[in-house]
């Protein structure tokens, strides 16, 4: 793994909670949803089950997987946050938190910043070179002054 790929393992686990949560919102959407008594004339199924209380039960799933997510996303974010806070140069340690705690765009970047994304781009290649550097320490277990 690179340490582009191990810096961009929020991102990911960031969006699949978002598509968590858009799963989670349907599941109450449709746990919510009142059907309408049957008329004098339809037939009544009889179920085992009450279908209100499995979509509940679903909705309550996706909050658990949601909430166990979060938690690997902060201590992700906790542990890309030790390593770039290793890095001396204060542009490259901006930089490298917009764009893998903060999951801002490049674009977003080069705006907060003040700097064309041209630049950003250069400089986004020397801060992974200095991050891989400071990763290698983190994971060697060197003793570390944070």
């Amino acid at each position: 793994m690179t340490v582009k790929e191990w810096l961009s393992r929020g991102y990911k686990i960031d969006r699949e909670i978002n598509a968590l949560l858009s799963e989670r919102e349907e599941a109450f959407a449709l746990a919510c949803k009142v059907s309408a008594p049957p008329s004098d004339n339809e037939k009544v199924s009889a179920t085992t089950g009450n279908g209100s209380e499995a979509r509940f039960i679903k909705y309550a799933d996706y909050s658990k997987l949601i909430d166990r997510r979060i938690d690997e996303l902060y201590r992700i974010k906790s542990e890309i946050m030790t390593v770039i806070t290793l890095i001396d140069n204060n542009t490259y340690r901006t930089l490298l938190i917009m764009r893998y705690v903060q999951f801002k765009t490049w674009e977003q970047i080069a705006e907060g910043m003040g700097y064309d994304l041209r630049w950003i781009y250069r400089v986004h290649k020397k801060a992974l070179n200095t991050c891989e550097k400071s990763f290698k320490r983190w994971t060697s277990g060197e003793k570390l002054d944070i």
